[in-house]
């Protein structure tokens, strides 16, 4: 079980333009009115690790993974950062397109 989100913020080469309301031309008042604080904090966090949250691994626990994650290895391999990647497959069922 991961205990640690991967923030790929924190390895851009320059940050993102912060969001903007062209409405009514703030920039982060419309966000802060409809996300809770954490996670709008997490959201623009620049650290490359972030911790998961006590809460959200005791959930990750009780309700499972409907399908597993996978280590990409080769992938990993294949970048120059010590860092591990993990990926899951979605699979759509009954789907009409």
């Amino acid at each position: 079980m991961p205990t640690h989100w991967y923030n790929i913020l924190a390895d851009l080469p320059e940050p993102l333009p912060p969001p903007y309301d062209p409405d009514n031309g703030k920039r982060l008042e419309l966000l802060k009115q409809v996300i809770p604080s954490e996670p709008l904090r997490l959201e623009f966090s620049t650290e490359r690790f972030v911790k998961i949250p006590e809460e959200v691994l005791e959930r990750y626990l009780q309700v499972g993974r409907p399908t597993p994650l996978i280590r990409a290895r080769r992938f990993e391999e294949y970048l120059t950062r010590p860092l591990e990647f993990t990926y899951k497959v979605l699979v759509m069922r009954n789907s009409y397109l």
